[in-house]
C-alpha cells in the first residue's frame, strides 16, 4: 500500500475515533502495526493533524501552552 498524507490522516482519525485513543497514541500505534519508524511518517502530518496532536500533547503536559493557546512541535515541522 502506497501512504499518502490523507490515507495516513484518515486511518489516524479512524483510529482514534474507534479506539478511543489520542492521537499520539494512535500514531505510535499505526507505525507499529505497520512496522514504520514513527519518524518515517512525519512527512505525512498535514496541518491539521498537527493541531491536533499539538492539543493532544498539551493536553497530556508533554508541552506547555503558548500566549496563543496552543503548543508547538517543533519536531514535526513539515
Amino acid at each position: 500500500m502506497i501512504l499518502t498524507k490523507k490515507r495516513f490522516s484518515v486511518a489516524i482519525e479512524e483510529m482514534v475515533a474507534d479506539k478511543k485513543m489520542n492521537y499520539i497514541d494512535a500514531i505510535v500505534a499505526f507505525c507499529e502495526m505497520n512496522h514504520l519508524d514513527p519518524q518515517s511518517v512525519k512527512h505525512l502530518i498535514t496541518p491539521p493533524l498537527k493541531a491536533k496532536i499539538e492539543a493532544d500533547a498539551v493536553e497530556l503536559h508533554f508541552i506547555k501552552d503558548n500566549k496563543k493557546g496552543k503548543g508547538k512541535l517543533t519536531n514535526f515541522e513539515t
